[in-house]
């Protein structure tokens, strides 16, 4: 369920002549302040992403790689980067520049390499479940993408780095901004493309449209929540089809589709569109809730019906016995419709088709990053290539339980393993317990019903 949140985070480096850092979590083709991104600019955020959604997962020995490139191009240069730093700000010599600014940025760089494999490591469950190895859930840290990093005038190469070290670590992209250092700006700009490929590492003049961003602006105080994706289903072609629609329903129908990780759309095989529809519409018909919408939200669900028939997309409308609230299952759903492009909160389910499962990851990847990801299949390949290929706040594998949990997804900045981690997106991924004989007691009582479109 999309949102966006216009607050920042503060948080303050150093104990004397302190400068606050904001961090505001723009989208791409967001805007800072008044200024506008280049169109230069702008191609270059862009080509980072590609290339940083290209690279996933982003391995341990490419980002300790990453690290050591950083690390060298400040101890072969560190005497010209001293210099620079010299000439942007008048308290500052050669000599007090390699004391306060050089050594402690390598220290930082230093620590990250040495500790990066071990920052990586998931996390188990933690509780009673994990103590009695009933549960298989676990946490993974996940890049967030292109970090903007706009140095501050107060020790610019250190504070830049220490950060840089945080941001390496977590497999992200990065660009840099030195507008508050424009002789260290310079020739970081000459440096940097030796070291680094523009797509990993770049100087930029304007950071806005990163995915992240740290900047040295006064901001509004706050907490910064990352605008999110709708919260998409795989499902995978060894799926149970009629186990997955009871559960994709089961979490839609919680609060009326209201819970911020309820799905949003499902991805489908594109053969077994018309199956999977039927299992939904079956799984929908089932006694649910008695949930009822107001006036305003009818007449807008209406309104996105109507707008997803004009597009060419199919309404099975169920309406379940005990009379609860219709859900409406949208098939041949495009990415034009209305409820494909709006918040839907309510009871519409879109189905989109997909070919093969790396077409419905790359559907997933035009939109930012959602909040859920369920996907539902047997086949242990796929599941992997699901987990290593997506990002999101919170994945469910065989499962449509998250729908009443809560994904921690607040950002900030610090050092060592708290900024990796803070510089990182943490995916809880919920397993289902070990498979048990499933089957569906007495049948599902429909009376030869079956589907029909309205």
């Amino acid at each position: 369920m999309a949102h966006a949140s216009a607050r920042t985070a503060a948080w303050q480096f150093g104990s004397t002549g302190r400068k606050r850092f904001d961090l505001i979590l723009p989208r791409i083709g967001g805007r800072v302040g008044s200024s506008a991104t280049s169109r230069g600019t702008m191609r270059m955020l862009e080509a980072q992403r590609a290339a940083f959604f290209a690279e996933l997962p982003v391995s341990p020995a490419m980002r300790r790689d990453r690290l050591r490139r950083a690390m060298l191009m400040i101890e072969q240069h560190a005497p010209a980067l001293c210099a620079a730093l010299a000439g942007d700000q008048a308290n500052q010599d050669a000599e007090s520049a390699m004391r306060t600014e050089v050594a402690p940025a390598l220290a930082a760089l230093r620590d990250a390499l040495g500790n990066v494999g071990g920052w990586m490591r998931p996390e188990g469950a933690r509780g009673l479940r994990a103590w009695l190895g009933a549960s298989r859930d676990y946490v993974e840290y996940q890049p967030v993408g292109v970090v903007g990093i706009a140095a501050p005038a107060a020790l610019p190469l250190f504070r830049t780095a220490s950060i840089l070290a945080s941001v390496l670590a977590a497999g992200n992209r990065v660009a840099l901004g030195f507008d508050a250092a424009p002789r260290l700006g310079e020739l970081i700009a000459v440096l940097a493309p030796s070291f680094f490929d523009p797509l990993e590492l770049a100087v930029v003049g304007d950071l806005a449209g990163a995915d992240l961003l740290v900047t040295s602006e006064p901001q509004v105080e706050g907490m910064a929540i990352p605008r999110s994706g709708k919260s998409p289903v795989i499902l995978g072609r060894s799926a149970d089809f009629a186990k997955a629609a009871d559960q994709v329903i089961a979490a839609k129908r919680m609060k009326d589709g209201r819970v911020p990780l309820a799905p949003d759309y499902v991805l489908v095989p594109e053969e077994q569109e018309e199956a999977v529809a039927s299992w939904l519409w079956r799984a929908a018909m089932q006694p649910a809730g008695t949930g009822a919408l107001s006036a305003a939200e009818q007449a807008r669900v209406a309104q996105l019906l109507d707008d997803a028939r004009a597009r060419g997309g199919e309404v099975l409308t169920a309406e379940p016995r005990n009379g609860g609230m219709a859900l409406h299952i949208v098939r041949h759903a495009s990415e034009d419709m209305r409820v494909m492009r709006e918040e839907i909160a309510g009871p519409i389910l879109p189905l989109r088709n997909y070919a093969r499962i790396g077409d419905a990851i790359a559907a997933i990847h035009r939109r930012p990053p959602p909040l859920a990801i369920y996907h539902f299949g047997r086949d242990a390949a796929e599941r992997r290539h699901v987990l290593e290929r997506t990002l999101s706040s919170a994945i469910a594998i065989d499962s449509g339980a998250l729908g009443a949990r809560k994904a921690a997804m607040t950002l900030n900045i610090g050092e060592g393993e708290a900024g990796f981690r803070r510089f990182s997106q943490a995916r809880h991924v919920y397993r289902a317990p070990r498979p048990r004989a499933f089957t569906r007691e007495g049948g599902d009582d429909l009376g030869g019903a079956t589907p029909a479109l309205h």
